[in-house]
């Protein structure tokens, strides 16, 4: 697909998700402005911005975090779109799957009725990584929630990931993306 199709239907989803929270146009102007002026956001090497997406995996009140080795930091699994991937919300999945094993386990309703827009955009600076030879850059994350019915077997991504865990939402806190994300799982997803 012509990246001027795939910049297309990204801007609707956006414009989707700014309907039904209009109050985060602000925090979107990165994004909408890239999308503007047809920047190739699927590359990783694009290091003014790229696409990323998370699985917020929800078991009653808790959610399935990982520790990521590069950031020395709790977070959802998630991670780079990849060719293949279509979606973000695929690449939510895939993520998924492979930092954590997690194979069973669905979109909660509120994606499926609303034609698959995440719960949260977020954009936010990723720090620059010698190793990889990547200078500072920003993510744009699409977030998903999944719902996980029954207990699984986790099987760490050990490249990338040092533990995974269950946490309760009232333990995610200080991090102004998972406040956020946290307020709307218990206000759209919990109270339905």
């Amino acid at each position: 697909m012509p990246l001027s199709d795939q910049l297309s239907l990204l801007e609707k989803q956006v414009n989707d998700y700014l309907f039904l929270f209009p109050g985060e146009k602000e925090h979107l102007s990165h994004l909408k402005r890239q999308i503007t002026i047809q920047d190739n956001l699927r590359t990783r090497k694009n290091f003014n911005g790229h696409l990323t997406a998370s699985a917020y995996v929800l078991k009653g009140e808790e959610l399935l975090m990982i520790h990521n080795i590069n950031l020395n930091k709790w977070l959802a699994p998630g991670g780079h779109w990849e060719e293949g991937d279509n979606e973000l919300w695929n690449t939510a999945k895939r993520e998924l799957r492979e930092e954590t094993g997690v194979i069973e386990c669905d979109f909660v309703e509120r994606h499926k009725k609303h034609q698959m827009i995440p719960i949260d955009i977020d954009t936010h600076p990723i720090p620059d990584n010698p190793k990889k030879q990547e200078p500072s850059h920003f993510h744009h994350d699409f977030r998903y929630v999944f719902s996980l019915d029954h207990q699984q077997e986790i099987a760490l991504q050990l490249e990338e990931v040092s533990q995974g865990e269950r946490k309760k939402l009232s333990e995610l806190t200080g991090d102004v993306g998972f406040e956020r994300v946290k307020a709307k799982i218990l206000k759209y997803i919990l109270t339905v």
